[in-house]
């Protein structure tokens, strides 16, 4: 039987971390399926869905904790069949400050709607040099969820928050 093992990794970054985890996983025969991954702060960080055969989980996480200056937590995930879901993207942009992020999601929660992914970054602005908030995410909701009261609730907070929220195609 086929287990699903959620990683999370941090290390310091170095050349040939990806090359390394790879190698362990291969080796003990897991399946990198899913990932996303960054250098943030100095650190190599990451989220990664294996999947491997029941007999053989026990040795692979065994050897996932053998890796040098890498932290690995496992967790198990599911297999699980899709649900029909109304998938839509997001975009936020607007002068950096705290709450941002917790406001939207939480109008976003609010609505029913789930995050299935979620990047954000700040850099400086051109004109001003401030720091300037981005924030992309990758939306799902139950098909009895209307878009246009999602839009509304987050027109509603957009101008408290100062940013601008655009659907994307």
């Amino acid at each position: 039987m086929e287990t699903v093992l959620v990683l999370t990794i941090s290390g310091k970054d170095r050349a040939g971390l990806v090359e390394q985890l790879a190698d362990v996983i291969a080796a003990h025969g897991g399946n990198w399926e899913h990932c996303r991954m960054a250098h943030l702060a100095g650190r190599f960080v990451g989220l990664l869905e294996v999947s491997v055969s029941g007999q053989r989980q026990q040795n692979l996480q065994a050897a996932l904790g053998t890796i040098e200056d890498l932290d690995v937590i496992i967790g198990e995930g599911e297999l699980a069949e899709p649900e029909a879901q109304g998938h839509f993207d997001l975009e936020v942009v607007g002068s950096d400050h705290p709450g941002i992020v917790r406001d939207v999601f939480k109008a976003l929660a609010a609505a029913g709607v789930n995050v299935e992914e979620l990047s954000t970054k700040t850099t400086n602005a051109p004109e001003s040099g401030r720091l300037l908030f981005e924030a992309r995410a990758r939306l799902a909701s139950s098909p009895d969820v209307k878009r246009d009261a999602i839009q509304e609730s987050l027109e509603a907070i957009a101008q408290d928050l100062m940013v601008d929220i655009r659907w994307l195609a």
